[in-house]
């Protein structure tokens, strides 16, 4: 049974590598920079979605620690089932090419909310989108990157921020 599982397991990863290996797609990338706080607009089409990488403002965590939140305007253009943009997109954000965590921020904080990350929507409909993350300090711009998250394509959308002070 053991030995089973594992050349299931073996031939699920070959399959990933030769689809992942066909793709071919290039990478979209739209870079912008504003201040924290400012307003900079960038978006395109990641599969079946679309997808705004709007804006970013500083806040503080439930510690006091200092956060950003990056604003994206989410649009399900697919014929699928109703989405959520958490289902959809894998958000990463970096500052001095380091990965950002996830921030705990209280609703109250900032007037910050973080339920339309799980608010599923219907073909045609857009929701505002805001995600917090954790900064490693507060002069060094971010980069935040999108792409699809179930997808063997390249394509992501890129945008930077500068949030000093």
């Amino acid at each position: 049974m053991r030995k089973t599982k594992i050349v299931l397991a073996v031939l699920l990863v070959a399959a990933f590598f030769i689809f992942a290996a066909g793709s071919g797609e290039s990478s979209t990338t739209d870079q912008g920079s504003g201040t924290a706080n400012t307003e900079t607009k960038g978006n395109d089409s990641i599969g079946k979605y679309s997808v705004v990488i709007d804006s970013c403002r500083l806040a503080s965590d439930y510690a006091g620690k200092p956060v950003v939140i990056v604003k994206y305007q989410f649009t399900n253009v697919s014929d699928d089932n109703p989405t959520a943009f958490y289902i959809a997109f894998d958000d990463n954000v970096y500052q001095n090419g380091v990965g950002l965590n996830g921030a705990y921020v209280l609703d109250d904080n900032a007037n910050y909310s973080a339920d339309n990350q799980t608010k599923a929507i219907k073909k045609g409909a857009s929701i505002d989108v805001e995600v917090a993350y954790e900064l490693n300090d507060t002069t060094s711009e971010i980069e935040v990157e999108v792409e699809e998250l179930f997808s063997f394509s390249d394509n992501k959308l890129i945008k930077k921020f500068s949030i000093a002070n």
